[in-house]
């Protein structure tokens, strides 16, 4: 790998900022989105010709920026994290997993989270080498402390002693200390080819409680996402199977710190049929008043690629009329991540694909989701995606995404500030 300041990467600090102002619609071009997001110069975190996962980024409580990713040179992978300073003059990187535990995989970014007390939780899955299994692998989860420098030694997350598959994680960290994970698992599956499990951690990443089925209909290679409301309550989000292939976004909630969950519940039966996973989970986020928002990808039944936000203001019961944010004619939209302020602001990223390029694209809502502001495109290269974004509480947003350059591989960090007002 080579170092940033070695190879004359041009890093602004985040002073110098770009203006990205849109007065545009979401769904009618009658009721336009007023978006301000004031945007730093990109930061180029790592540059190698090994392979790159996708990042993860996350704030810690006082601002400061955190990433994680896993490099592969060679059979065994290697998660790595860095804190990253707000005008870029600092990179620390740390590396997680203990020799002979790394991932093996880096077609997904690792689970990271970041603590209450500033406990840095990173998981990623492992192979399991017993004879004749086929892709099994066992899932792990590490702590690192609040500094970000010492790191525990791994836990085992999932119970089952079985030599399958358990991967495609989420990890988030509760109000009240503690750790929630969700993943994809070969047990207690139906007909769909996977199960989607639960997990908790009540000791900080020391022990983790037994796991729990949610699901045993899960699309086999889509990845949940859990998240926290306002008042508590914990949810999860994945991509269910129903009957003759048919792949909708469902969710369901627990109200008991994760001990048990509520049946699932559709999102929007957009009636997706499809007899293959299609590598495209959900995101969903609460803003501080407890309007839940969740972003999908779906073909529907016309087999059109569409982007998806839709929200709800009574727990799932019901859901507004999605909002379609990506509106080219000449593009098709892919791989929707969504961050939301407590205020409400949101900010969605995907990938604009072409048959010769990938970008990158951002569209912004400061009125909680109904509109959103025209889209900007984030990235320069002719091949960026896996975009990824993180909002902290006092505006500022992180935006990451790969880039590939022959013979470069590189991931990319775009710091910036929301504005700050916000229709009701």
């Amino acid at each position: 790998m080579v170092p940033v300041r070695e190879i004359g990467v041009a890093v602004c600090g985040a002073a110098t900022l770009l203006a990205l102002v849109g007065f545009s619609s979401g769904a009618s071009a009658h009721n336009e989105s007023q978006a301000v997001t004031m945007l730093g110069a990109p930061l180029t975190l790592v540059q190698s010709t090994t392979a790159l996962s996708p990042p993860t980024l996350r704030f810690h409580r006082d601002g400061r920026l955190h990433a994680a990713w896993i490099e592969k040179n060679g059979v065994q992978g290697e998660v790595k994290t860095a804190a990253i300073s707000a005008d870029h003059s600092a990179v620390a990187q740390v590396s997680v997993n203990p020799p002979g535990a790394g991932p093996e995989a880096v077609h997904q970014s690792p689970g990271f989270a970041i603590g209450v007390d500033g406990e840095q939780f990173v998981t990623w899955s492992s192979a399991n080498k017993t004879p004749g299994a086929l892709f099994a692998s066992d899932l792990r989860l590490a702590r690192l402390d609040s500094g970000g420098a010492r790191v525990q030694p791994p836990v085992q997350v999932n119970d089952d002693g079985l030599a399958i598959s358990h991967t495609f994680e989420h990890v988030i960290a509760g109000k009240n200390g503690e750790i929630y994970l969700a993943w994809l698992d070969g047990r207690n599956k139906d007909r769909s080819g996977a199960g989607i499990m639960f997990a908790c951690s009540r000791d900080h990443g020391a022990t983790v409680d037994k796991n729990l089925v949610l699901d045993g209909m899960a699309c086999p290679c889509c990845r949940p996402m859990l998240a926290q409301a306002s008042d508590g309550s914990l949810w999860a989000a994945w991509r269910k199977t129903f009957e003759g292939n048919v792949r909708d976004i469902v969710i369901a909630h627990s109200t008991d710190q994760g001990r048990t969950f509520s049946p699932p519940t559709v999102v929007s039966r957009d009636g997706w049929v499809f007899d293959a996973c299609p590598h495209r989970g959900p995101s969903i986020a609460f803003d501080g008043r407890g309007r839940l928002y969740i972003g999908w990808y779906t073909e529907g039944k016309d087999e059109q690629p569409r982007l998806f936000i839709s929200t709800s203001d009574d727990q799932g019961t019901t859901f507004s009329a999605p909002v379609a944010l990506h509106n080219a004619t000449t593009s098709l939209p892919d791989n929707l991540h969504m961050a939301v302020h407590p205020d409400g602001r949101v900010v969605a990223v995907w990938e604009e694909v072409t048959g010769v390029r990938k970008r990158v694209v951002m569209r912004v809502s400061d009125d909680r989701g109904q509109t959103f502001s025209p889209m900007q495109t984030l990235s320069s290269g002719s091949k960026a995606e896996h975009p990824t974004v993180a909002i902290h509480d006092s505006g500022t947003v992180a935006l990451g995404w790969t880039e590939h350059a022959f013979p470069y591989n590189r991931i990319i960090v775009q710091q910036g500030q929301l504005s700050r007002v916000v229709t009701p």
